[in-house]
């Protein structure tokens, strides 16, 4: 007599999924992917930056000396633009699961591409157009762009195309907002006399799933484990209650899900702080113009042969903003 196969738990399923085997990634693969695609883009420009050069001094290859954003301050950068997307779709008043879609996109798209070659805010208006799409919350792109100043229709148009391919068209992305309202209701039946406990953990929870955003979590663990992790944060007491309740008789499991839940905890703390400061953010910009428009930034700021003379000279601050006002799209 055949048994009755195990019903398939929450993780099991995600795993099953594309967004599982296309954007989950071990820390040491992650970083990997990151460097690789920063490398690329920086010796992609320098080759282009060196043609041009040799081709303005006719055929003289002098070298010109560009600083490229490393690793890390594309990583800073690509933050800090997931920060622009929050505060864009509470333009909107979006719903929590749209920015974090729109989240995911950005940065799913500097997984492939290095903000060296496309600039993060125009990918960023275009995933959170898309995101309104995927998600069935629909807005007309005349009313998308009516808010935005200095981003036309037609450059939300033609990029979409590029950032669904990007993202392999997986479109459909799976948050922790969904498994922290199943866990509140089982909550619910298993602690039926800790109602106003339940709710007020279920409301600290999507704010801790919502700072994970700004941290690798997604890439590093399932949905249902961050939003475990979440309600942890929330009321630890509560959830370690309920964890010895569910899977006390599994010793294993349970020491498994606490090491993990601890893991996510980390990353979550890391992203409740993604902002990086004002003058710290104009230079990333600043630094980003250069190595995208050297020649343009070298007849604005001077005739320099190194990027250090680009990058440290006493501009306004009013004029230097004008940086980002005026930079294009690479393709």
């Amino acid at each position: 007599m055949s048994s009755t196969p195990a019903a398939k738990s929450d993780d099991d399923l995600y795993r099953e999924g594309s967004q599982y085997r296309i954007w989950s990634f071990s820390q040491s693969e992650l970083e990997e992917v990151r460097r690789s695609v920063n490398r690329i883009a920086s010796e992609h420009l320098a080759h282009e930056h060196q043609m041009a050069r040799s081709a303005e001094r006719g055929g003289e290859e002098e070298g010109v000396k560009i600083e490229y954003l490393t690793e890390g301050e594309e990583y800073e950068m690509l933050l800090h633009y997931c920060v622009k997307v929050q505060d864009a779709a509470a333009v909107y008043k979006l719903p929590s699961h749209i920015k974090a879609t729109a989240i995911q996109y950005l940065k799913r798209f500097y997984l492939k591409y290095s903000l060296m070659e496309f600039h993060p805010r125009n990918i960023m208006y275009t995933c959170l157009f898309l995101a309104t799409k995927s998600e069935n919350h629909f807005i007309s792109i005349d009313n998308f762009v009516q808010p935005l100043q200095r981003v036309s229709k037609q450059s939300i148009i033609d990029l979409e195309f590029i950032v669904a391919q990007t993202l392999s068209f997986t479109l459909l992305v799976h948050h922790a907002f969904n498994p922290i309202h199943g866990y509140f209701l089982d909550l619910q039946s298993v602690f039926a006399d800790r109602m106003d406990e339940i709710r007020s953990a279920h409301d600290r929870a999507r704010r801790y799933a919502n700072d994970s955003l700004f941290s690798d979590a997604a890439f590093l663990f399932t949905p249902p484990q961050i939003a475990l992790a979440a309600l942890m944060m929330a009321n630890e007491g509560l959830m370690d209650a309920y964890m010895d309740v569910k899977f006390g008789q599994n010793a294993v499991l349970l020491r498994q899900l606490k090491t993990t839940t601890e893991r996510i905890k980390s990353y979550i703390v890391e992203g409740g702080k993604p902002k990086i400061g004002s003058e710290r953010a104009l230079a990333l910009e600043r630094k980003l113009y250069v190595c995208r428009n050297p020649e343009k930034a070298r007849k604005r700021f001077g005739n320099g042969s190194s990027s250090e003379s680009l990058n440290d000279s006493a501009e306004p601050a009013a004029k230097r903003v004008k940086i980002e006002q005026e930079d294009t799209v690479m393709t």
